[in-house]
């Protein structure tokens, strides 16, 4: 089979960046973390009768509001091919014994009461294969049915650019392998194909959302614990067994600093696959 050089594109303007508008605010947050302090050391720890978290020996130690990141990917594998094939054509004229088509003559076959040829033929297809998925830009088990609510419920605007003082998580699940989990899904969406002549992915959408979260620290003194509770900006969830998380984007966030890709993606998607990248129609070598 011929395969032809898969091509990875990434149009002009696919890459923006979000933000949500906060529906809750830090002290109504704070309200609510400080009602669920002494759940925020684990069920166990509450549960125990001889040593158990109190209102007096738990203490806000520090909180933060900080945003937090997720993905929409949206991408169209495009593929042209040829697909050999046999068809199968019922003869309905039981006593014919071949048939000429075109100067090709083919022997007729009969199984009881029924007749049929066998007609090798060359198909010549056209095949689109969709990806629109949202990521958690954290790696958590967060279903992208989560995501896709905050977008229809919730306002958000679009930026230009993230401050370096907003707090912004940096994503565990960077852009590339965001990128690189696309493709691998696209691809192993099998073409039956005897030659393939173009192949291309293209990507529409690389956003990055930014959902606005607080974060608040307690500490268990007479236990030397520590537990965080997390408030959603936007829903008003309190998440009992927060994290706070250390690494943030220290500098200044743009959608031009998202399209951080360097000249080792094309091998990064296939290994070995000399992949052809294309930003904003031009070649990434």
């Amino acid at each position: 089979m011929a395969i032809a050089q898969q091509e990875v594109s990434i149009v002009e303007g696919a890459n923006k960046l979000f933000v949500f508008d906060e529906i809750y605010s830090f002290r109504a947050a704070q309200e609510q973390a400080e009602k669920k302090k002494l759940n925020a050391f684990g069920v166990m720890a509450k549960l125990n009768p001889l040593k158990r978290p109190r209102e007096d020996t738990v203490q806000l130690s520090r909180k933060e509001s900080r945003l937090e990141p997720y993905w929409h990917i949206e991408a169209t594998k495009v593929v042209d091919y040829d697909c050999q094939i046999t068809y199968q054509i019922p003869i309905h004229n039981p006593y014919v014994q071949s048939i000429q088509i075109n100067n090709d003559a083919y022997e007729v076959t009969h199984s009881r009461d029924k007749a049929k040829i066998d007609v090798t033929a060359l198909e010549t297809c056209h095949r689109k294969i969709f990806y629109d998925e949202l990521l958690d830009g954290l790696k958590r088990d967060i279903k992208s049915a989560t995501f896709k609510s905050y977008n229809e419920k919730y306002k958000f605007q679009e930026l230009s650019e993230v401050a370096e003082d907003s707090n912004v998580i940096e994503p565990l699940l960077p852009q590339q392998a965001a990128i690189q989990q696309a493709c691998a899904m696209l691809n192993s969406d099998a073409v039956n194909a005897h030659n393939i002549h173009h192949n291309t992915i293209i990507f529409n959408k690389i956003h990055l959302f930014l959902v606005p979260v607080f974060a608040f620290e307690f500490v268990w003194g007479t236990a030397d614990k520590t537990g965080v509770i997390e408030v959603n900006g936007l829903t008003g969830e309190v998440i009992e067994d927060g994290e706070w998380y250390k690494d943030k984007i220290g500098q200044l966030l743009t959608p031009e600093m998202l399209m951080d890709i360097s000249v080792d993606l094309a091998g990064e998607l296939v290994p070995g696959g000399g992949i052809i990248l294309r930003v904003a129609g031009q070649l990434i070598q």
